[in-house]
């Protein structure tokens, strides 16, 4: 499972770090945006897999392809979904929505689970997980909270001006519950801090973010713990 995790990873990089406002916003406007989200792929993809892309991921009866040739493939899938889903919201009215949004990173996982080599005893390097962790809470969260929000409100402002901010503190959170002992409590302090700031301090932060980024640096904190003890 070494270059499945890995592919996942580079895909959370590439899909939701460096898929940064405008980037969204450009390649739902014209093909040159859509180009640059989807080259972002395979250079974070074969950079971090490249010890293994000289090697055989899929071989069947009638065919066999190298790592080199399924990153390529995965990016060909990554460009045909993202312009499906931007065709089906533009032309047919599909809601952009939490269910959407979801599915769409379905489709992109199962396009890496079928290209992944099935290894299944190889080992996983220490790293790699964690770092996923800390993808997935950073930017992830952030864009799930803001599908949330749009779902139930029709608007949301964690991806504006504070979005850093509320990544940062997610990001302190979970970094609480990889100290030893039961130093790691420090965590459940820093997330009673962020409700009090939410009910007495009037900040800009609904009920949906307050417990989807509470829940998830809950979640990825104690997984990240496990994962490094």
């Amino acid at each position: 499972m070494e270059i499945f995790w890995r592919l996942v990873l580079a895909h959370f990089i590439a899909d939701f770090t460096l898929q940064t406002n405008k980037v969204a916003s450009w390649k739902r406007e014209n093909r040159l945006g859509m180009l640059i989200h989807i080259m972002t792929h395979p250079v974070v993809t074969y950079a971090l897999t490249w010890p293994f892309l000289s090697n055989i991921w899929v071989q069947t009866r009638w065919i066999q392809l190298n790592g080199w040739m399924c990153v390529a493939l995965l990016a060909l899938f990554h460009w045909l979904e993202d312009e499906w889903r931007v065709w089906s919201i533009k032309e047919t009215g599909s809601p952009d929505s939490t269910g959407f949004f979801l599915w769409d990173q379905v489709v992109h996982l199962t396009m890496i689970l079928a290209l992944s080599p099935t290894m299944m005893d190889a080992k996983v390097d220490p790293w790699v997980l964690p770092v996923l962790c800390g993808v997935v809470l950073a930017h992830f969260v952030s864009v799930l909270v803001f599908f949330l929000e749009n779902d139930l409100w029709g608007n949301s402002h964690v991806l504006e001006d504070q979005k850093y901010r509320y990544i940062g503190e997610r990001l302190i959170g979970a970094s609480l519950f990889l100290l030893p002992g039961p130093l790691f409590l420090l965590a459940f302090g820093w997330m009673g801090w962020i409700v009090y700031l939410y009910y007495y301090k009037s900040q800009e932060r609904t009920w949906v973010h307050l417990v989807v980024g509470n829940t998830s640096v809950v979640l990825l904190g104690l997984l990240a713990r496990g994962l490094l003890s």
